[in-house]
């Protein structure tokens, strides 16, 4: 069986380099594209724009007693404006 291989892009310009900072964007208020900005050591940054209507989904997990594992709060979801408003 011949097995299709997932498509990766490797960002040569990061090799060797220390991530400083990673942020998801919009690039203007109420956008439906995000920007993935990735901001490195040596004062350089990559940005990657994602264009589609991304919705989040953040959770926050904790073992119980019986180690498994399960929401510890109730899940921030929405789209990217809404999340940062909720946590400030």
């Amino acid at each position: 069986m011949n097995k299709t291989k997932r498509a990766v892009l490797m960002i040569s310009e990061a090799t060797g380099k220390r991530i400083r900072r990673v942020c998801l964007e919009e690039p203007f208020p109420k956008s439906h594209n995000i920007y993935i900005s990735i901001e490195l050591d040596d004062e350089t940054e990559i940005l990657i724009e994602v264009v589609a209507c991304p919705y989040f989904s953040i959770m926050h997990l904790a073992r119980d007693s019986h180690g498994e594992l399960g929401p510890v709060e109730e899940s921030i979801r929405g789209a990217l404006r809404s999340l940062v408003k909720g946590r400030q």
